[in-house]
């Protein structure tokens, strides 16, 4: 007759398998960012004209747009978002006109707190010399319902999913970015933080986008520069730059890579959703960037987004 395996001797096997997992996990770990390392560094391709695709496979768009750094518009793939219909300045006002966020005048300077039912009727009014423009990503936040009014692109896998709402918000990677502006509203000059890439949809009306390669940056002074009003006294070495203009259309999506700086502005009353990617193509950039200005964080992040229950962990217990 067998003796029973005692309790003891099964929890040595799982305390040993639970390793063998972490241990395997961690190598595989450290050869996906040395490949990365590798292979995926800041590349742009130098273009005369964004172009439109349409029909285009997610390998397609990695061979001819991710992986050398060239911004694509695509147009054929929101059209059937329930978004493209929903979204109106009367449904934000109804539906989530009580939400308080963040609206910006001219620039990255934040202006005031407005809830969205205010801000709509500022546009809808249409008497104020001021051009106050909502960008926020706290919409999504107070009123999730929106997520299902539109589908994340094949295109855009973005690993931030993998983590804690909170944790996003709190670090000020919370996405998606809603955009509700009037004619001739605009962010700003800008680079996306952490040399992010993005994406950004129009659901409603037009803008006007100029962009830049990375290696420009030493022209565009920080972003202070007004790219659709540029001073060329006051920024001389703008005149070297070399811009492309692109004009985005309702129902269309715009690719922005890494790196690429870039000025948006309303054409007209416009609605579009946008959201920051960090994926392969762009995440050593980004750990990079991170680690830069806080070393400790920026070798903890990559750890967390392979390990998501890692940087669970860590933020419920409050060291992140």
């Amino acid at each position: 007759m067998k003796l029973p395996i005692f309790s003891s001797d099964i929890t040595k096997w799982i305390v040993v398998t639970i390793i063998l997992i972490i241990v395997i996990r961690l190598f595989i770990y450290i050869l996906k960012r040395t490949w990365r390392k590798t292979k995926c560094k800041l590349s742009w391709t130098p273009i005369s004209v964004v172009e439109r695709r349409s029909n285009l496979s997610y390998n397609e768009f990695v061979h001819e747009y991710a992986s050398v750094g060239k911004p694509v518009i695509i147009t054929d793939v929101i059209k059937d978002w329930k978004a493209m219909t929903k979204w109106t300045l009367d449904f934000f006002q109804t539906e989530c006109g009580s939400i308080e966020c963040f609206v910006k005048e001219d620039s990255t300077k934040i202006e005031k707190i407005m809830t969205i039912a205010d801000y709509i009727n500022y546009i809808t009014a249409g008497n104020s010399d001021r051009r106050l423009y909502l960008a926020n990503s706290g919409v999504v936040s107070d009123y999730p319902q929106l997520l299902k009014d539109y589908d994340d692109p094949i295109y855009f896998p973005n690993w931030l999913q993998r983590l804690p709402k909170r944790l996003l918000k709190k670090y000020d990677f919370d996405y998606p970015d809603i955009f509700i502006g009037h004619k001739d509203t605009s962010i700003g000059l800008h680079q996306d933080h952490y040399y992010g890439s993005a994406w950004l949809g129009m659901i409603k009306g037009r803008k006007q986008i100029v962009l830049f390669t990375p290696d420009q940056e030493e022209f565009l002074y920080d972003g202070k520069i007004d790219i659709f009003k540029p001073d060329l006294k006051k920024f001389p070495l703008y005149a070297k730059t070399n811009p492309l203009e692109v004009i985005l259309e309702t129902g269309e999506i715009l690719y922005i890579p890494s790196g690429w700086w870039h000025h948006v502005k309303n054409i007209e009353v416009s609605i579009a959703i946008g959201s920051y990617l960090l994926n392969e193509w762009n995440s050593e950039m980004v750990f990079q960037s991170i680690t830069q200005k806080n070393p400790i964080k920026g070798h903890l992040f990559p750890l967390i987004l392979e390990f998501p229950w890692l940087g669970k962990a860590l933020f419920y217990l409050g060291i992140i």
